[in-house]
């Protein structure tokens, strides 16, 4: 009773882990889909942050290049004095003059100095004003001929600079430089290698047809414009558009300046952002991606809970088996108990009876003898059957092997059980083929399997009293196959499945009180086993049973 209620409280348990592993799984589904929703607009705040950095330090070069312009150039042109060596971003830079009929440019050399050069065809078209050309690349800043300082109303200060808007700087970009090092320097160092393992960054032109100006076509997650010029203190914009006299090549966007106040505020930009950075994640979208790294933590986190499931479900039957291999131990050692205590005493009671004198006579001596003789033999198999299956589970029985003779085992067998047989009266019938192949294993073992085979029928087979052993060599199943048949009242269904375990003795055995332990089938399986065979059994109720070991040959 006691083991019953434990093991239902150890039911109880169990259901109460598993329902509590659901309750788990649901709160890890609720709070994954927040975990996930927070992961992508982290991750957008990250691609954010970082694209903001790529547009700011991307304008701090095409600044840098425009200060060149501004400064270095016109000072080197005014004075006369020799150009400085031009910035990496530069590919080129021409003085245009457009006061004439026909534009005229000089171009700057490597020796620092402006020399007359032919005008390219794209130039003719350009008007000294602050501008950007996106075609080919390039920055048009005017050439300033005075600086003038004055008040605005409120307290501002609006700095003037005039120009005649015939004379301007034209500074042609290094587009090689831009696309094939600048770019993804900048990209490597403000997104980080991580980001440029798991996204795909593009960057296309805004006002020509999308034209792709770096790296792969892509259906952006996050878009971000850049490409602007600060124009600082430049002559504001005239109010016209460009000529548009002749073909159009250049694209132009301009801003034109305001007042700066006390306060602090941007400068103004020249372009809106020409270019495009266009940023989305390898193979499929932003949102996606979470999803299937949502998708497949739910399934860890599933698989895990699953393994626990199962290691509740493996520690129930575990229980369970073990409550049933205890309560098989305690019927072993009260079977071997009461076994034990018979031969004891039987042996005890009839020796004291010697000892004592009561028994006269030739024909009592010689009965009383026979009786003790029989409760010793008894004695003795139990305690060898015993150590057997202790032997044969230590592996002592299984570290010789030799050609074995199956029929020799089988005669020896027999032989053991003679006296046994014709007091019982057994009829038995042996059929074994001249020339039985022979196999490699440990001859006593085989015979101890065979013997308990038979003690079994013995035991149980006593109306019957018929024992039939057949030997033959299976070339299909590579194996020796030895039947032991009996005629006895077979194995109840109920008890086949499990007759092979150890300490295990069937529903009949129990309820008539039959001698025995438990282990004899349990050995004969075991030494099998030992050999790389098997034992089966094929049991009609109120017929008899067959048992078969099989021994590879």
């Amino acid at each position: 009773m006691h083991l019953r209620l434990g093991f239902r409280t150890l039911i109880a348990i169990c259901v109460t882990l598993a329902i509590l592993l659901g309750v788990v799984a649901f709160v890890q589904y609720r709070w994954s889909n927040r975990v996930a929703a927070a992961d992508i607009q982290r991750e957008r705040e990250h691609l954010n942050v970082s694209a903001s950095l790529f547009v700011t330090r991307f304008s701090r070069n095409i600044a840098d290049a425009v200060g060149f312009v501004q400064n270095d150039a016109q000072t080197a042109w005014s004075t006369g004095t020799p150009l400085p060596a031009f910035p990496k971003l530069l590919d080129g830079l021409y003085l245009l003059d457009t006061s004439g009929s026909q534009p005229r440019v000089k171009r700057a050399y490597a020796s620092g100095s402006f020399a007359a050069a032919s005008i390219p065809e794209w130039m003719k078209q350009v008007e000294c004003t602050s501008l950007i050309s996106q075609q080919p690349l390039a920055i048009i800043s005017p050439v300033f001929d005075s600086i003038r300082e004055e008040q605005a109303p409120g307290g501002d200060r609006r700095i003037l600079r005039t120009s005649r808007g015939s004379l301007c700087f034209v500074a042609l970009l290094n587009e090689n430089f831009i696309k094939g090092t600048l770019i993804p320097t900048l990209l490597q160092e403000t997104f980080g290698e991580s980001s440029m393992n798991d996204y795909d960054f593009a960057i296309v032109s805004r006002s020509r047809d999308g034209e792709r100006i770096y790296g792969p076509r892509v259906t952006p997650d996050l878009r971000r414009t850049f490409f602007t010029v600060q124009l600082r203190n430049l002559l504001p914009a005239p109010k016209r558009p460009p000529s548009s006299s002749g073909k159009e090549i250049s694209i132009f966007q301009r801003y034109e300046i305001g007042t700066h106040s006390r306060a602090p505020r941007l400068p103004p930009q020249l372009g809106d952002g020409i270019w495009e950075l266009q940023i989305a994640r390898h193979g499929m979208s932003l949102p996606a991606a979470f999803r299937g790294e949502r998708r497949r933590d739910l399934l860890f986190g599933l698989a895990a809970e699953l393994l626990l499931g199962a290691a509740i479900v493996l520690l129930l039957i575990g229980a369970h088996r073990m409550q049933q291999v205890a309560e098989q131990r305690m019927q072993f050692v009260a079977a071997i108990s009461h076994e034990l205590r018979t031969p004891v005493s039987s042996i005890s009671m009839l020796s004291r009876n010697q000892a004592d004198g009561l028994v006269s006579g030739a024909d009592k001596v010689a009965q009383y003898g026979e009786l003790i003789h029989q409760q010793s033999r008894r004695l003795s198999e139990m305690i060898e059957q015993t150590l057997q299956y202790a032997g044969i589970h230590s592996h002592l029985g299984t570290r010789n092997r030799t050609p074995v003779d199956v029929e020799a085992v089988i005669a020896t067998a027999l032989d053991g059980r003679k006296e046994e047989l014709a007091r019982e009266q057994f009829h038995v019938e042996l059929i074994v083929p001249k020339k039985l192949p022979a196999v490699q294993g440990d001859a006593n073992l085989l015979r101890i399997a065979i013997d308990n085979l038979l003690s079994n029928a013995i035991k149980y087979a006593k109306s019957g009293r018929w024992i039939g052993i057949q030997a033959e060599h299976s070339v299909k199943e590579h194996a020796i196959l030895i039947h032991v048949s009996d005629r006895g009242p077979g194995v109840e269904d109920s008890d086949q499945e499990r007759l092979f375990e150890p300490f295990y003795r069937g529903k009949a055995a129990v309820a008539t009180g039959a001698s025995g332990s438990g282990i004899g089938l349990s050995l004969v399986r075991s030494a099998a086993e030992a050999h790389g065979g098997s034992i089966t059994m094929v049991s009609t109720p109120g017929q008899g049973s067959t048992f078969t070991l099989r021994i590879p040959a």
